[in-house]
């Protein structure tokens, strides 16, 4: 059942690359909602995309909000949820993890069993070039992490974030 999943992932993926970059942008949304992805309307996908996540279909796990920006080479994690708000802009190279590995015994520290984190970008948020967010992370409203960063924990709405871990760099003016 996982390789007629990840079939039907290439299969989406090759129509998106068929089409010229940057154009096309709601064609390659409805090809990604016929997938099982809950794309709002006027989302746009700038190229294709990857998802990774087990189970029968785990594409319905991500769901993106209406006027949302996907840049080229985003990768999902979908062991758990991704939920994206409205007006969100994610970059290129962007990785959203939603799982975890427990730690072993001291005979095999890397543990089989994982843990599913849902991760949530909240309405306006915009997440830059190369940032990976971790499992179980709120991007807050009208938040911007910096291009690079790791995301490990929470960030307040309308604050910028930057670094390795992300910390608070400062708070952002709410219109």
């Amino acid at each position: 059942m996982w390789e007629n999943t990840r079939l039907k992932l290439r299969v989406a993926n090759l129509l998106c690359r068929l089409m010229p970059q940057f154009t096309l942008t709601t064609l390659r949304a409805a090809v990604y909602r016929r997938l099982g992805v809950r794309v709002g309307p006027r989302v746009a996908f700038m190229h294709t995309i990857d998802i990774t996540g087990s189970g029968r279909n785990p594409y319905e796990r991500l769901s993106i909000g209406a006027d949302t920006i996907i840049s080229t080479g985003v990768l999902f994690n979908l062991e758990g949820s991704v939920t994206i708000g409205r007006r969100v802009e994610i970059s290129q190279f962007v990785h959203i993890f939603t799982s975890k590995h427990a730690i072993g015994s001291s005979e095999q520290r890397f543990s089989p069993a994982f843990e599913a984190l849902p991760v949530v970008i909240e309405d306006g948020a915009w997440i830059g070039t190369g940032v990976t967010i971790l499992p179980g992370v709120t991007i807050g409203r009208g938040s911007i992490v910096s291009a690079g960063s790791v995301v490990n924990r929470d960030v307040p709405p309308n604050t910028l974030v930057s670094g390795v871990p992300a910390v608070v760099v400062k708070e952002l003016t709410v219109d």
